[in-house]
């Protein structure tokens, strides 16, 4: 190697030739390195989806198995699938531009399409009943366990480092006229087994696609077995498929046997177990809020299913009208008149067939009446300073889980005085003194005296379903 650096050092034609690939080589790492930061920026989302890392187990997901955390940060409301297919391919073909065509040629073009057909980042995608366009997000990250998200991402990250370790084998031989490293023969294999869904319904479709790792295309007499029966093998691929029965963990047994290209002699993989889990279709609908649907304010509502992605349930509303809010299968409910609401769902599951949830009832209620108040009181004694300032009368809720307000519309006062006759007076508004008071009703309320009694009676008021209301009266003795 020392030789070799003397030569190149006192030849400035290759001397320059190498330093050229150096720089192309640099870019390559920073290239690579930017890939992978973005990458694990994605893995790092749907962790943080599924609940972050387990407090008990730092190196384990909290929700392992969640099934909607890649599937709304990759596809529904981050829309980041599309995002990283497309830095993957820019990744793909900006990389493979650095290596220059040509043995001579030291300036990389804007495309090397021949290095980047070679380079392994594969972006097709098989159509499917529910994926019949081949898109890509959908089908790395659709109803995928959040543990398996992770695993595809991984597997684009060393994909990515390949790529970068194949470009740098390029470069190295625009260098020095020389590979940097033979090509090597697998010497080892295993059985890999790649599920459509590691989560499946009743009734749903489970498709497994099972190979032999390190597989070249040298390999002879292959023969891959599931649950001890021999599989139709393509292009060295075997396919199975099941329905899925049951309930809970489900278990496929998968062996394979071979003749070793390097020396002629039949070897077997033993069998290994591979699993998957059948659940139980289940549907609920939480209300946010109370166990019923109020009159005239929003009633939040989140609507579920296991196993089943919110974008794949569908509802149908009766007596109630539901509007989309923020957050996944969130709704806000609103009904307009006393008795029964219901709600029926369905989902389309990932086989194509429709499952029928049931139909939910919730009882629809009026808003609890509000009771009147004058300087925070219900009645009383007061003082003829206190009272006299008081600018309206109120109606307060007390108890109840919605934001709602009531206005009081109007009222009537009477007081009497002694030795006089008893006086009184009507407003239809809230207001006892001010600008907007009923001149009648001020002069009652600024002019009360000590020993004074003083009625404010019949009070009625509005609230958000639009329905005047008797609420109640006020009465004080005025004691200073």
């Amino acid at each position: 190697m020392l030789c070799k650096t003397k030569k190149i050092i006192s030849d400035p034609v290759k001397f320059n030739k190498v330093q050229a690939c150096l720089a192309l080589a640099q870019q390559a790492i920073t290239m690579r390195n930017d890939m992978e930061k973005d990458l694990l920026n994605y893995k790092e989302m749907i962790i943080t989806r599924a609940g972050g890392y387990d407090p008990q187990n730092p190196t384990e997901i909290l929700r392992r198995d969640d099934l909607d955390a890649a599937t709304f940060i990759m596809i529904e409301s981050g829309k980041k699938g599309p995002e990283m297919l497309s830095k993957l391919q820019k990744y793909k073909s900006d990389i493979a531009a650095l290596v220059p065509i040509g043995d001579e040629n030291l300036t990389p073009g804007t495309k090397n399409d021949s290095l980047e057909s070679r380079l392994p980042l594969n972006f097709d995608v098989l159509p499917s009943e529910e994926n019949k366009n081949s898109d890509w997000s959908y089908g790395n990250f659709h109803m995928v366990p959040a543990v398996g998200a992770i695993t595809i991402i991984d597997k684009y990250i060393n994909d990515v480092r390949n790529c970068e370790s194949m470009v740098m084998d390029e470069l190295w031989a625009k260098a020095f006229g020389e590979k940097r490293r033979q090509e090597q023969v697998f010497t080892k294999y295993d059985v890999l087994v790649s599920a459509n869904s590691n989560y499946l319904l009743p009734g749903e479709k489970y498709t497994a696609t099972i190979m032999v790792g390190a597989y070249n295309d040298k390999i002879s007499n292959l023969v891959i077995n599931v649950n001890g029966s021999p599989r139709q093998i393509k292009d060295g691929v075997a396919t199975f498929e099941t329905v899925a029965t049951g309930k809970g963990e489900q278990t496929i047994n998968v062996s394979a046997s071979y003749t070793d290209p390097n020396d002629g002699i039949s070897k077997t993989i033993p069998a290994k177990p591979f699993k998957y889990y059948v659940g139980e279709a289940q549907a609920s609908i939480s209300l946010d809020k109370m166990n019923v649907f109020y009159i005239g304010v929003d009633n939040p509502i989140t609507l579920s299913a296991s196993g089943v992605p919110a974008s794949s349930l569908n509802y149908v509303a009766d007596n109630c009208t539901l509007t989309k809010a923020d957050g996944v299968n969130k709704y806000m409910v609103r009904v307009s008149a006393p008795g029964k609401a219901k709600i029926s769902l369905t989902a389309k599951l990932s086989d194509g067939t429709t499952k029928n949830f049931g139909t939910y009832e919730y009882r629809i209620k009026r808003i609890p009446d509000p009771y009147p108040v004058i300087a925070g009181k219900r009645g009383g004694t007061i003082a003829a300073s206190e009272l006299s300032v008081q600018e309206a009368i109120f109606a307060k809720l007390d108890n109840f889980d919605f934001d709602v307000k009531f206005v009081v519309t109007s009222f009537e006062v009477g007081i009497q005085k002694k030795r006089a006759d008893y006086m009184t007076a009507s407003s239809g508004t809230q207001y006892l003194t001010g600008g907007n008071a009923v001149k009648t009703v001020e002069d009652i309320v600024k002019n009360v005296r000590i020993g004074d009694r003083i009625y404010f009676e019949n009070i009625k008021a509005i609230g958000p379903d639009k329905q005047t209301r008797l609420i109640g009266s006020v009465n004080f003795i005025v004691n200073n």
